[in-house]
C-alpha cells in the first residue's frame, strides 16, 4: 500500500481505467499503451511527488518513477485490475560496460540523496576552515566531520544494504556483509605495505597479521571503497540462491543466512578485498610509469579515466603519490593531471542544471555542483554523470583535454590545501606563475568550456528517458 495515492494519481492522470489498454514497465518506466493520448494530463503527472518525467515515444506513454519501478507495477495492476505483463527487457542491447554501469547506478540511486547531503557538509567544513573560522580540531568540527564523513567511511554496510536490494536477497545480509569489512578488529589489522607485492611472492612476509583456517588473510582495510562489497554481495546472492534451492524449507530460515555468511565472509577476505585493492597499488606503479615517459601522455590517460578510477575505487593506489612526492621532492606532478576533472565535472553539471525541467534533477545536480567545487565528487558522478553516459564520456574526454594541456606544461602541485577550484593556489610556484601554473588554469579552463558545450548540446535527459 505503500504506493497506493501515487497509483491512484497516475491511474486518474492517464484518462483513467478504461483508457488503458495494456502497462508493463522496464528498469526505471510504466509503460501504457493507450486508447487516446489526448486523455492523459500529463502536467499534472508531472508534478506528480514519485514520477520524474514523462516520456512519449514509440507509440508507448512513459511515466518515468525511478528504480523502485516494480514495487509500484505491482501496485498499480492490483488497485487498476490490469492484466500484468513481462517486464520490458530495456538492456538486453546494450554492451557488457552499459549493463555494468546501469548496474552500478542502481545500486547508488537510493544513496544520491544523502550521499549529496553528506558531500555538502564536507564542502562546507573545507569552507570554514580554509576561511580560519573554524580548526579540524575543534568540537563543532569534529561532530560535523563525524556527520559529513560517516557515509563516506561506512561506504560498505551502505552498498551491502543497496546491493543487496538490487542482488535480490535479504538487505539485513549485504549490511552484515559490509559491516564485516569494516569491523574495528578487521580495520586495526590494515595492512601498510602495498599490495601489488602479492605478486611478486613478498607480500606474506609483510602484510599478513592473521590467517583463517591456516590461509594468510591479508587486510588492506576496506572503508570507503565501493567495488569489494559490491563483488561480495554479489557472490552472496549466488550462495544464497543455492543455499535455498538445496535445503529444505524447514530449516533455511536459520542455515540459509548462516551458511551464507560462513562461505561469503572468508572469500571476501581473502580473494575478493585483496585482488580489487591490489588492482589500484598496480595502478599507482602504471601512473608512475607514464608520467616518467610523457606527463602529457599521462595528463591525457589519467585525466579522462581518473573519474572511472574513482567510481571503481582504484584511485586510492594513486592518492597516496601526492603526499609522497611533495615530501620527498618539494612537489608532485601527477595531482595536477586530475585537477581539470572536477571543472568539466562541474561544467556539466550546470548544464545539466541550465537544460532540466526536472526539480527532483535539479535538488541532486545543485547540490553535486557545490560538492565538486570544493573537492568532494562522488555526488557529481553517481547522481548526475553516470544516468547520462553520452554526456559522461563527454565529460571524461573534456577533462583529460585539459590534463594533457597541464601535462605538458610542466604543471606541478607544490603545497596540499583544498580540492577542487579552491585548491589553485597550491599549484603555484614557490618562484611566483610560470608555464606550468598557466598551462593549468588553461587546460582546466577548456575542460569546463567543452564539458559545459556537450551538456547543452545533449540535454539533460537520462539515458533511460531517451526512447
Amino acid at each position: 500500500m505503500k504506493y497506493q495515492a501515487l497509483c491512484e494519481d497516475i491511474i486518474k492522470y492517464v484518462g483513467g481505467k478504461d483508457n488503458v489498454i495494456s502497462v508493463t514497465h522496464c528498469v526505471t518506466r510504466l509503460r501504457f499503451k493507450l486508447k487516446d493520448d489526448g486523455k492523459a494530463n500529463t502536467e499534472a503527472l508531472k508534478k506528480l511527488d514519485g514520477v520524474l518525467d514523462i516520456i512519449e515515444a514509440g507509440g508507448q506513454y512513459q511515466v518515468v518513477v525511478g528504480t523502485h519501478v516494480e514495487d509500484v507495477y505491482a501496485e498499480l495492476i492490483k488497485l487498476g485490475g490490469f492484466e500484468m505483463e513481462a517486464p520490458v527487457k530495456s538492456d538486453e542491447k546494450k554492451s557488457p560496460v552499459d549493463r555494468f554501469l546501469n548496474m552500478i547506478m542502481e545500486i547508488f540511486q537510493p544513496c544520491l540523496g544523502m550521499l549529496a547531503a553528506s558531500g555538502m557538509i564536507k564542502a562546507l567544513l573545507r569552507l570554514f576552515v580554509l576561511a580560519n573560522w573554524m580548526s579540524n580540531t575543534d568540537g563543532t568540527y569534529i561532530i560535523l566531520n563525524a556527520i559529513g564523513d560517516a557515509l563516506f567511511y561506512f561506504f560498505p554496510i551502505v552498498l551491502g544494504w543497496s546491493s543487496a536490494k538490487r542482488f535480490k536477497i535479504k538487505e539485513v545480509t549485504g549490511i552484515t556483509l559490509g559491516a564485516v569489512l569494516v569491523y574495528p578488529s578487521i580495520v586495526a589489522l590494515t595492512s601498510l605495505e602495498p599490495l601489488y607485492t602479492l605478486f611478486t611472492g613478498t607480500i606474506f612476509e609483510q602484510n599478513v597479521y592473521i590467517t583463517f583456517l591456516n590461509i594468510p588473510v591479508i587486510t588492506p582495510g576496506y572503508a570507503s571503497t565501493v567495488i569489494p562489497i559490491i563483488l561480495t554481495v554479489y557472490a552472496a546472492s549466488k550462495v544464497d540462491k543455492v543455499l535455498n534451492r538445496i535445503l529444505p524449507s524447514v530449516v533455511k530460515s536459520f542455515f540459509v543466512p548462516f551458511l551464507t555468511l560462513l562461505i561469503v565472509v572468508p572469500i571476501a577476505l581473502i580473494i575478493i578485498g585483496p585482488v580489487a585493492v591490489a588492482l589500484q597499488d598496480i595502478l599507482g606503479e602504471i601512473v608512475k610509469g607514464l608520467i616518467g615517459i610523457n606527463p602529457g601522455i599521462a595528463g591525457l590517460l589519467l585525466g579522462t579515466f581518473w573519474s572511472v578510477l574513482v567510481m571503481f575505487g582504484l584511485h586510492w593506489g594513486v592518492i597516496p603519490m601526492f603526499a609522497l612526492n611533495v615530501a620527498n621532492y618539494g612537489y608532485d606532478m601527477i595531482n595536477p593531471l586530475i585537477f581539470s576533472g572536477a571543472m568539466a565535472c562541474m561544467g556539466a553539471v550546470i548544464g545539466v542544471i541550465i537544460r532540466t525541467k526536472s526539480t527532483q534533477e535539479r535538488n541532486i545536480a545543485v547540490p553535486a555542483l557545490i560538492s565538486t567545487f570544493f573537492g568532494v565528487n562522488e555526488p557529481t558522478l553517481y547522481g548526475v554523470l553516470i544516468p547520462r553516459k553520452k554526456l559522461m564520456w563527454a565529460t571524461f574526454v573534456s577533462a583529460g583535454i585539459g590534463s594533457a594541456i597541464a601535462g605538458f606544461s610542466g604543471a606541478k602541485l607544490y603545497e596540499f590545501g583544498a580540492s577542487g577550484p579552491l585548491g589553485l593556489p597550491c599549484f603555484l610556484s614557490p618562484d611566483g606563475v610560470d608555464m606550468g601554473f598557466i598551462g593549468l588554469v588553461v587546460g582546466a579552463i577548456i575542460s569546463f568550456i567543452l564539458a559545459l558545450a556537450v551538456a547543452m548540446i545533449l540535454g539533460a535527459k537520462k539515458d533511460e528517458e531517451i526512447a
